[in-house]
């Protein structure tokens, strides 16, 4: 159970609370002051705090500013006997979990406590998940816990010292080149070059030129010797990503490579010899392209050695969230922004999309968060349209504990034009509400731009 401290000047409200919070296992704290408050929390930091709006030597609100210096993980309740609408708003602009006035009932006010303290639990592991991508980063750009990927980092750590060539697979955006990476600074050979070639992105005509070099005059442009990523890479570690898009005549001269060590410039007449692990990776079926006679079966098992599998992000549901975590971070540090969160609802949306592209995606999916994101939070109206509108994909709408109203009123909008495939007319009907209140709470929702004066200010 929880240390939750109750403020307020009145001691008939103070004991009610503090004998109802005690019923159900919690250690309470009381305290008549803002003062005193302040006192009680730097001596025992406490979960959750209920504090009166009106105290006598301070407003509640400047009490939970204060505290959230002197104990930042506190999650805060504001009641109050008389609260105008203003107030009321003022305060949950501020961070206040909620507003209750003092009418309530003690069964009430045991259930806000609960979902208070399950959000403060959201939060704290969302720091601790930000201290553990910390420690990591120290180290290692290797960023995941998840079975799957601890599975693949155990298997690199086996292979990384060998000399044996290795061929990675897996979709698109899994993070290939950083197992390559992985596998090179884990081997002998981490004090040598590692050089990284992207075979997709190389024309016919340029490839075996950027692969092997070339010589003066051996084709129009050629104006100087040029020396080819194989000899760059002499000593040390070659990665080849996207090696099914090697052209036949090329997979030629990198077999040669593999069985040798051996290999010649573009128009050149001297034999070179270097000593180079290869690491090749794909998102393709080798095994397919050999099939269809686009990729050389005596090459594919050159390169098909050591095999790892590098397994999606969906398949690392645990891991979602810290990757998201460490790009938060990577990307306020980069724009100078202060270090930022994400919301409840943002993390149940982040963890619950299927990422078919992968790490890529969820990278640039932070990054315009950033980019859009006013306040110190992340939450889903930073998120991309196929995040809200498709992440979980039932019927049944889950909204998580610590949700707003202005969140769940959100997904229940986007949910329902999902499933009525935009259908305007349909949804209005189906939320019980007229087609004009839909398209104005549509308005609402878009992304609301500061303007230029604002923006240079």
């Amino acid at each position: 159970m929880s240390d939750i401290l109750v403020v307020d000047d009145d001691a008939n409200t103070r004991a009610a609370l503090e004998l109802s919070l005690k019923k159900i296992g919690h250690q309470v704290l009381l305290a008549g002051t803002g003062s005193e408050a302040l006192e009680q929390v730097r001596r025992q930091p406490v979960a959750l705090a209920i504090i009166d709006l009106k105290l006598p030597d301070m407003e509640g609100t400047d009490l939970f500013e204060a505290m959230r210096v002197v104990c930042p993980g506190t999650i805060a309740i504001m009641i109050s006997a008389r609260a105008t609408v203003d107030e009321a708003v003022s305060a949950l602009k501020l961070g206040i979990y909620d507003f209750i006035t003092k009418d309530f009932r003690m069964q009430e006010i045991r259930k806000v406590v609960n979902k208070a303290l399950e959000t403060q639990q959201l939060l704290q592991e969302n720091l601790r998940l930000r201290q553990a991508l910390q420690d990591r980063l120290a180290s290692s750009r290797i960023i995941g816990r998840s079975p799957s990927f601890l599975k693949i980092i155990h298997q690199v750590s086996q292979v990384a010292p060998l000399r044996s060539t290795v061929l990675l697979t897996g979709e698109s955006g899994v993070g290939k080149e950083i197992i390559a990476e992985a596998i090179h600074s884990g081997s002998p050979r981490r004090d040598k070059p590692l050089v990284k070639v992207n075979c997709g992105a190389l024309t016919e005509s340029l490839i075996e030129s950027e692969l092997f070099g070339h010589e003066k005059g051996a084709f129009t442009g050629a104006h100087q010797q040029r020396k080819g990523r194989f000899e760059l890479a002499d000593t040390g570690t070659i990665f080849l990503d996207e090696v099914a898009e090697m052209p036949l005549t090329t997979q030629v001269k990198l077999l040669r490579v593999l069985q040798n060590g051996e290999f010649d410039r573009v128009g050149g007449t001297r034999t070179l010899a270097v000593d180079v692990r290869v690491v090749a990776a794909t998102n393709q079926n080798l095994e397919q392209a050999v099939a269809s006679g686009a990729f050389r079966k005596d090459l594919f098992y050159r390169l098909n050695v050591i095999h790892l599998e590098v397994p999606a992000l969906r398949e690392r549901v645990e891991d979602i969230i810290l990757l998201a975590q460490h790009f938060l971070d990577k990307f306020c540090l980069e724009n100078n922004r202060p270090p930022m969160g994400f919301s409840p609802y943002a993390i149940q949306m982040l963890k619950s999309y299927s990422w078919p592209g992968n790490v890529r995606e969820l990278e640039n999916v932070v990054e315009r968060a950033v980019a859009l994101c006013s306040g110190s939070t992340v939450g889903v109206e930073d998120l991309p349209d196929e995040i809200r509108l498709h992440a979980g994909g039932s019927d049944r709408i889950v909204i998580p504990i610590g949700a707003s109203m202005e969140e769940i009123e959100r997904v229940a909008i986007l949910e329902t034009l999902k499933k009525t495939n935009g259908d305007k007319e349909v949804a209005a009907r189906i939320l019980g509400i007229g087609l004009a209140t839909l398209y104005r709470r549509l308005k609402d929702m878009e992304p609301k731009h500061p303007a230029p004066a604002e923006m240079e200010s």
